[in-house]
Formats: C-alpha cells, structure tokens, sequence
C-alpha cells in the first residue's frame, strides 16, 4: 500500500465487514446462503486486515531504516 488513503479505505472495509459479522445471528448460520454469506465476510474481512497489517509493517521497516540513518550519522566515516 503506496498511500494513507488505501490503507484507511482498508480499515474502513475491515471496520464495516466486522459489524456486519456482529449483526449476523448464530441460527442464521445454518441457513446455507447465510453460512456462504458470513463466509465470504469472514474472508473480505481477513484480506482488508492482512492489507492493513502489511501496510504497518512497511511503515515500521521505513522507520526502522530512518532510525538507523540517524544511528549511522553520528559515527564517524570509516577510512579505507
């Protein structure tokens, strides 16, 4: 995920797929239609969340190498 809009629209998704889970009653799911239709939640839910997830851990390894530029900035340059 290149832009904050993606991964908000992610988190949007994941947010709006996880009431929709809540609302849905036990007995429903025994309802075949009902049981494909939490299914098919259940995986868009999964997938918006493993976009969001991914999209962390891309920034925490920009911050990471940012830190270590600023680790590296303050030792001296080593001579050949």
């Amino acid at each position: 995920m290149d832009n904050i809009e993606a991964i908000i629209e992610a988190l949007h998704t994941l947010s709006a797929r996880l009431e929709a889970l809540r609302t849905m009653e036990r007995s429903e799911l025994r309802v075949p239609c009902q049981s494909d239709q939490y299914r098919s939640t259940l995986e868009d839910a999964y997938a918006s969340y493993s976009k969001i997830e991914t999209a962390v851990d891309e920034l925490g390894q920009e911050l990471e190498y940012h830190h270590q530029r600023l680790g590296a900035a303050g030792e001296p340059d080593e001579q050949e």
